[in-house]
């Protein structure tokens, strides 16, 4: 195996598409990547390590958006005042990620790209709008993390393209975050949430909710949202209407009807918490 190290976009570009016929694997924070080999993964016949990126490494707040680096940690995410003040919901994915060591290696690209449906940060993401960008030899261009993870572990980029950053719209929303696992630290999860909402005189004129670990994707449940930004539904129709947008399976962490209820249980709760409060 070969070990490479770029040290700015261009280089990375020109060195993968190089190796674009070889077996070739990217390093960011590598909590994902070293268990797999450790696991008995093969290993790649080149190693791109991307931690001498320095473009990859910020978090640029402007008027209206806020923009993350790919690189950024974990950690880096969680401590943020912005973050934790304006986008709730994926500073709580953050601080309740697996342990500190690993908030400090993991980075909010490699969770991204990694495309797990029971990623942490993903629900936020995606309840949020997360626009990305990403580079590769033909320029640059932007895309709705919805549009780039494409199933577990598959998604939209190109030969030769990265992942440089990652945009919020700052629009001023409440959120929250929520994660049922095994145990209470270290676990990957059974079922996780992110609620993101708005709400006049006790009524909700904006609601999104993303639920991870209960389909081959993070998937949004819009025919219960829609329908209660509406008014068109009452609580004893929302189970079903959750059910409408997920499809969880039997593994080793949980059963699909036990995911079922548990998300069912936690959308109602929430629902009515804010709706009787």
């Amino acid at each position: 195996m070969q070990f490479h190290q770029p040290t700015s976009i261009r280089e990375f570009i020109e060195l993968s598409s190089n190796l674009s016929d070889q077996f070739t694997t990217l390093l960011a924070g590598g909590t994902d990547l070293l268990p797999r080999y450790e696991r008995g993964q093969a290993l790649p016949d080149h190693l791109i390590d991307l931690k001498k990126l320095s473009d990859l490494y910020h978090i640029n707040i402007k008027d209206d958006s806020v923009q993350i680096g790919a690189l950024t940690s974990i950690q880096t995410i969680q401590e943020n005042p912005l973050i934790q003040f304006e986008f709730t919901a994926l500073h709580m994915a953050a601080h309740d990620f697996a342990g500190a060591q690993i908030r400090h290696r993991g980075t909010i690209g490699g969770n991204i790209v990694n495309a797990s449906p029971a990623g942490d940060l993903l629900p936020a993401l995606y309840a949020f709008d997360a626009i990305l960008t990403l580079i590769g030899p033909e320029g640059e261009r932007q895309l709705p993390v919805q549009e780039f993870i494409l199933g577990p572990g598959k998604t939209a980029l190109k030969q030769s393209e990265i992942l440089v950053s990652v945009t919020l719209k700052r629009n001023g929303y409440k959120s929250i975050f929520q994660k049922v696992g095994l145990r209470q630290s270290m676990a990957i999860s059974v079922v996780n949430l992110a609620f993101v909402y708005s709400q006049k005189e006790d009524v909700f004129d904006y609601l999104k909710i993303a639920c991870g670990a209960v389909a081959p994707i993070v998937v949004t449940l819009d025919k219960l949202t829609s329908t209660i930004l509406d008014s068109t539904s009452k609580p004893d129709d929302w189970p079903l209407l959750i059910e409408a947008d997920i499809s969880p399976i039997d593994d080793i962490r949980a059963t699909a009807k036990y995911r079922k209820q548990v998300v069912i249980n936690l959308v109602k709760a929430f629902l009515k918490g804010q709706l009787d409060a």
